[in-house]
């Protein structure tokens, strides 16, 4: 499973792909104080970005993988950073 939770985090690891969404949803949802940890993802869906900019959690360590997670990344920081929650 790419998508594990503790006590810490919601932690994103290795292919993280469209069919871990729901998995993903129902952390964020269960657990709105926890960050997300995106260190180990090494792949990351549009759609995962998609929930994660409904649920604006605090990011935490950057993915591992290609410069296209990194401009991602920089742009939804900057939306959350921008928008107020509803």
């Amino acid at each position: 499973m790419t998508v594990t939770v503790d006590d810490n985090a919601i932690r994103l690891t290795g292919p993280c792909g469209v069919e871990e969404v729901e998995t993903l949803v129902s952390y964020m949802d269960r657990h709105p104080d926890l960050h997300i940890d995106l260190s180990a993802a090494t792949t990351i869906h549009t759609a995962i970005w998609q929930a994660l900019m409904v649920f604006r959690p605090q990011l935490a360590a950057n993915p591992v993988s290609s410069l296209i997670s990194d401009k991602v990344l920089e742009e939804i920081n900057a939306y959350f950073r921008q928008t107020s929650p509803q």
